[in-house]
């Protein structure tokens, strides 16, 4: 979805960029500091084989139709037989019609823009320092710095501490790709974010996990705006990925 946006919905240049142009497949066709093209997998090491009858090694399998503008995702997973979990059509300029494919229910949501003067790196890092602190008996978490991504969209680095019998047993550092291009514009839907993050976390010290906290994408997954729909979004995430139980 990222690159039919960056191809300004040139779903051909698309599909010739991951397939025409990539044999092999691909490990990851997201952007990074290190691959801004993402990672391609080579005839030395393909990518698994994906066949009618073999799709034991595949998870999803994507399909564009070119002349409907759309793209399909259909589960591979044990048990899906294949089903499709969702669609997305493009605009002629590369708008998609939804910002994800498996959106859960409180992340189909739109709210009211609230425009501000664009979000900087320090700009954010001075309000994660105005946060309230999460930490727990045995677990504390660092904001360490923030940065300009080559996309434009915004990166935090955060370390999570861990403690056993009251002592540091190791340290998790995380860049976390938080804020896309546009919610820069929008600095205060950015505060209610982080807001409803350290409002959720604090709930449940079992949230305080660094990888759960750098896999949320509510700001490129939903339109939600305010501080109360996030909180909802990350409560459900929490729900899902971590098999918690009672939260509402």
């Amino acid at each position: 979805m990222a690159r039919v946006q960056h191809a300004k919905g040139d779903l051909r240049a698309v599909v010739r960029q991951l397939i025409d142009e990539a044999p092999w497949g691909w490990s990851s066709c997201r952007p990074e500091h290190d691959a801004p093209a993402g990672k391609r997998q080579t005839e030395e090491e393909p990518g698994p084989r994906v066949a009618p009858d073999e799709t034991g090694a595949v998870n999803y399998v994507y399909v564009f139709d070119l002349e409907a503008r759309r793209l399909d995702a259909f589960s591979t997973c044990v048990g899906d037989d294949g089903k499709r979990i969702g669609s997305v059509v493009f605009s002629p300029t590369g708008a998609p019609d939804l910002p994800a494919l498996d959106l859960l229910p409180e992340e189909r949501v739109a709210e009211p823009h609230l425009p501000g003067d664009e979000l900087s790196a320090q700009a954010l890092m001075d309000c994660l320092n105005g946060l309230p602190e999460l930490k727990s008996d045995s677990a504390q978490l660092q904001w360490v710095n923030t940065a300009e991504r080559p996309d434009h969209a915004l990166s935090i680095t955060f370390r999570v501490l861990i403690y056993e019998d009251g002592a540091l047993a190791h340290v998790e550092e995380q860049e976390w790709n938080a804020v896309p291009p546009s919610a820069r514009r929008e600095p205060e839907r950015v505060r209610h974010f982080l807001e409803a993050l350290v409002e959720v976390v604090r709930e449940d010290s079992r949230w305080l996990n660094s990888f759960w906290i750098a896999s949320q994408d509510a700001l490129r997954r939903s339109q939600a705006r305010q501080r109360e729909r996030f909180a909802r979004i990350l409560r459900a995430h929490a729900v899902r990925d971590l098999g918690s139980e009672g939260a509402s």
